[in-house]
């Protein structure tokens, strides 16, 4: 009856809680105002964001009043609500919220104490200490690592890429002022049609002076490009039938029929073939060498890149402090009631290892599905408190009363935003909480332990004692004494605290990969959907099919990141990886490769054809893309329409939680850069000024949105960055692959000289054809020579061993000797630069393999006494920017995270943020173990009887088993006293 009970009716402690977090303000109330400020930060103007300036320009009600009440209507209802009682919503507190909860801050007043940068990042809500906002243009690359190693990696590869791309431009110039030339177009400006010549006389000079400006426009985008205007049709009379120009092969998928025209004279027929004409054999001493010496160059610069970022992550480590730098995480603690107890952990460590001092210790349980259920439960009841007028009125006890007093849902709402009754949300609410309280009375395994020392020597050396290979691992371990309660201990250096996913932390390898297994077939029918789509749009206009790759890469890491989270991972970096792997292989397959199948081959250098494509995505990249990034225009429409006219304070902040900026998916927009101008720049050279306006563009426009627009995210560390490698080797390897095949394939439509014809063939014949906009009539055939089909397309000839010699085997027809030599050194280097690439990616694996399997992959570095004395003065309790390893959850609707253990026992100072509002807060109100009524009564009962804590000690076999994490720091002590006490348990 009495656990009936409990169950029908929430607990006084857990209500009191409840209603805390439910009605939890974001900002401070008190303090000295200034400027006019109805908040506490007291921020300057000078350091407020714009946007802020501009929100307080137009409600201010010295201003127009029409402007300042349609702007922001919130002011005008302050103004008349007769209800003194009711707090009404402040836009300037929500954008304060803004500027010191979801922007990135950093201290005001100093330099930075590390070696690199200016400036130290500041806590989330940091209250006792003067902050700022991140200056945009003065914040050097190396602050940028603040926000993680990885963050820091990202910038730096933007600026070398900006910097090679402008490089490999200045070497192609020759090649692009040669293509812009009439010598290797004749036609560019000449052969076309002319729009206007049906229209009347007064008609026609407007028309023709638009249709000028048009074609001037498009001729200089398309300058320094192997595009192709100048064309002829030749007479064949033999292999010039309609089923070679198909597309029924693969060879010459898809078809085309703007390369064939039957023409007539007297009694004679016979098939024309259209050839491009543009000349490059006045070029191969010149062409051939430059994107020859491109490769080579783009190809070491990469390498070296690659090879001297282990310099880079150790540079930004030393100087940036981090958590990770001082921690190990155990992965197999062993079921015993001792791993309950983060005293014996101290102990055994401290006694273990010499000259040791743990500064905090954080047992994980494997209770994934209480917590889920738990924040699950919080989220819906936001989504109920959204409903109330009056969210401080909601009672978890009386919610159908509640209920039953409000509106009823617009069907609009229901049909369009998926929103569920109020009804359906209280019957959620109450299947969760019958969820909860069957999963709190199941007990709790230690999943793992996360041990902080106090300096990063000490963390080194316990790495250094106890990481052990696969095989081998006791004869490895040399002394028994590292052996914890006869368990060989697994450990590993965690990620930072923030991308800890402690809901995700110890689920079963199989449920882990059955997600990705399915997420990765869902992504891949999503990749053919998009294919299909953009192939069609291709058919109707090249303009549209680069509008459509455009919107697919934008919605794409959306649609990506939804069906990520549907996967488990133990970490932040995990899912980053996760996410890039789908991202990546999106963008190049719509961005890249899909040009590359269905525009036709023939159609390479035509005016319509694939360089135009390439064109228009490469000007989309840099108008576009960027454009939108800056404005954000949901983000506006929020702050600045949707905010004013919110109907209390939470609803308003929550209009300024903005999305968290995602290294991952920033750098799949790097490398699909990449790939996209080296795949295409032996015909597209003019494609690495394009890349590095695209680079440079987007250094300055990921840090602004950083430091102005997005979300602070978890630290990311340097994942990413390595997997970036990968691709950029394969992007290396396509691109010595393409150079090869482009050049040997030129000039792309399959025509080549078989002979002569006698004179009758001499003559003026009339022309027709079935493609679409064919407009010429007759053509004067004075040469007698005819031509006739040949595949050139040997980028799709499946030959082994893939030689020059076999690639080019029946080259001869269209390929001077000259050519063919310098075809066959790049086809050669073509080879080389793969095998090197294949080994150095195979070697690398196979090390990684056999150091997992026999060695120790962790080796302490040498370091000079002074740079160990160095460390060994950076304590951990004294560095303020790193924090410990306390478990939490963000949920959203909610202003800060969710706790999920006890922090009685640990320094406030290491949780990693504070309420400003209530500074002294024991972070009750943010904590979802109050939200079990069992726990919530212990613990207040501990609280009001210190005596009880000694009775519920985890690892008491009569107490009971806890259900949170636990958490528990221990103050830094003197080197004497250490020595005296690690003596003492010694004896």
């Amino acid at each position: 009856m009495k656990e009936k009970d409990e169950n029908a009716s929430v607990s006084s402690p857990v209500k009191r809680v409840m209603s805390l977090a439910l009605s939890q303000r974001s900002l401070p109330m008190a303090g000295d105002l200034k400027n006019d400020s109805i908040t506490g930060y007291n921020d300057e103007l000078s350091d407020m964001t714009i946007g802020r300036r501009w929100a307080r320009s137009l409600s201010s009600p010295s201003g127009c009043c029409c402007i300042s009440d349609c702007y922001n209507p919130s002011h005008r209802e302050q103004d008349e609500e007769e209800d003194t009682s009711k707090s009404e919503p402040s836009l300037d507190k929500a954008w304060e919220y803004f500027e010191h909860q979801t922007l990135p801050r950093c201290l005001a007043g100093g330099l930075s104490d590390s070696i690199l940068g200016k400036y130290d990042r500041a806590e989330i809500g940091e209250h006792t200490k003067k902050t700022m906002l991140y200056p945009v243009w003065s914040t050097p690359m190396e602050d940028m690592a603040d926000f993680g190693i990885g963050v820091g990696l990202y910038f730096s590869t933007l600026r070398f890429l900006a910097i090679l791309s402008l490089f490999a431009a200045c070497i192609n110039i020759p090649n692009m002022f040669y293509f812009a030339s009439e010598d290797y177009d004749a036609g560019r400006n000449g052969n076309q049609l002319d729009p206007c010549i049906a229209w009347p006389e007064w008609v026609a000079s407007s028309c023709a002076v638009g249709v000028g400006i048009r074609e001037k426009a498009k001729s200089w985008l398309l300058l320094g490009t192997a595009v192709c205007s100048n064309t002829q049709w030749e007479m064949c009379l033999r292999d010039c039938g309609e089923e070679y120009w198909k597309g029924e092969s693969w060879q010459s998928f898809p078809g085309t029929t703007d390369r064939l025209a039957t023409g007539s004279m007297d009694d004679l027929n016979i098939t024309f073939l259209k050839r491009n004409i543009c000349n490059i054999e006045e070029t191969s001493k010149m062409y051939g060498p430059l994107i020859f010496s491109t490769v080579i160059i783009v190809m070491t610069a990469i390498y070296y890149w690659i090879y001297s970022q282990k310099k880079r992550i150790e540079l930004f480590d030393n100087a940036e402090h981090s958590s990770t730098d001082y921690t190990i995480e155990i992965n197999n603690p062993p079921k015993t009631d001792s791993s309950f107890s983060p005293d014996v952990w101290k102990k055994w460590f401290e006694v273990t290892f010499d000259d040791m001092e743990v500064a905090a210790c954080t047992i994980a349980l494997d209770n994934e599905q209480l917590i889920q259920a738990l924040a699950n439960r919080r989220s819906l009841i936001m989504k109920l408190q959204n409903e109330l007028e009056r969210p401080e009125d909601f009672d978890i006890d009386h919610m159908d009363d509640i209920v039953n007093h409000l509106d009823k849902m617009p069907k609009w709402k229901r049909s369009f935003c998926f929103a569920a009754s109020p009804k359906r949300l209280v019957e959620a609410i109450k299947n969760q909480t019958a969820v909860i309280s069957t999963l709190s009375e199941k007990d709790y395994a230690v999943a793992s332990v996360f041990v902080t020392f106090q300096t990063q020597v000490q963390q080194k050396e316990v790495l250094g004692k106890l990481l052990v290979p696969a095989f081998c691992s006791r004869r490895k371990l040399d002394y028994k004494k590292y052996i914890y309660e006869g368990t060989i201990l697994k450990v590993s250096e965690p990620a930072e605290p923030s991308a800890i996913h402690w809901w995700d932390l110890n689920v079963a390898a199989w449920k882990r990969s059955s997600k990705r297994f399915i997420t990765t077939l869902i992504s891949f029918a999503m990749i053919l959907i998009s294919v299909c789509v953009i192939g069609y749009l291709r058919s109707v206009s090249s303009a549209l099919s680069g509008y459509a790759i455009t919107v697919f890469n934008l919605i794409t890491p959306k649609v990506v990141t939804m069906l990520t989270m549907l996967e488990s991972h133990p970490n932040t970096s995990s899912f980053s990886a996760s996410q890039y792997l789908k991202v990546t292989a999106f963008r190049w397959t719509n961005t890249v490769l899909i040009n590359n199948v269905i525009i036709p081959f023939t159609d390479t250098l035509a005016d319509d054809g694939l360089i135009k494509s390439i064109m228009v995505l490469f000007i989309l990249e840099l108008s576009l893309k960027p454009v939108l990034q800056y404005l954000d225009i949901w983000g506006a429409l929020q702050r600045h329409f949707f905010a004013p006219r919110a109907t209390h304070q939470r609803k308003m902040n929550l209009c300024f939680q903005s999305s968290a900026y995602d290294i991952g998916e920033r750098s799949t927009n790097v490398t699909t850069i990449l790939f996209f101008t080296l795949y295409y720049a032996a015909i597209f050279p003019c494609g690495f000024i394009f890349a590095f306006v695209i680079f440079s563009q987007m250094y300055w426009s990921d840090k602004y949105s950083i430091l102005r627009q997005w979300r602070q995210g978890p630290k990311i560390g340097t994942s990413i960055a390595k997997m970036t490698n990968i691709f950029f080797l394969i992007a290396i390897a396509v691109y010595a692959i393409l150079t090869f095949n482009f050049y040997a394939m030129f000039p792309f439509d399959n025509v080549c000289e078989d002979g002569s014809v006698d004179d009758e063939y001499l003559g003026t014949w009339n022309i027709t054809s079935d493609a679409k906009d064919f407009d010429l009539k007759s053509i004067e055939i004075t040469q007698n020579r005819s031509y006739t089909f040949c595949n050139q397309n040997i980028l799709r000839k499946f030959t082994f061993p893939p030689t020059p010699a076999k690639l080019l085997s029946t080259s001869d027809a269209w390929l001077s000797d000259n050519r063919k030599n310098m075809a066959t050194i790049l086809g050669w280097f073509m080879i080389l630069t793969v095998a090197i690439i294949i080994s150095t990616i195979a070697l690398k694996t196979i090390v990684q393999f056999i150091k997992y399997l026999f060695f120790a992959d962790y080796k302490i570095q040498e370091m000079t006494e002074e740079k160990r004395s160095e460390l060994e003065k950076l304590r951990f309790c004294d560095i303020e920017e790193i924090k410990a390893y306390v478990p939490q959850i963000t949920i959203d609707g909610y202003t800060f995270p969710f706790l999920l253990c006890d922090v009685d026992e640990i320094d406030k100072e290491m949780i990693g943020w504070s309420n400003p509002e209530d500074p002294e807060s024991n972070y009750d109100a943010h904590n979802l173990i109050f939200d079990i009524p069992k726990v919530a009564d212990e613990k207040n009962a501990m609280r009001e009887d210190p005596k009880i804590a000694a009775l519920t000690n985890p690892a008491d076999e009569n107490s009971n088993a806890p259900l949170f994490s636990i958490v528990k720091s221990w103050k830094a002590v003197e080197k004497k006293t250490r020595e005296n006490i690690e003596a003492g348990s010694r004896a």
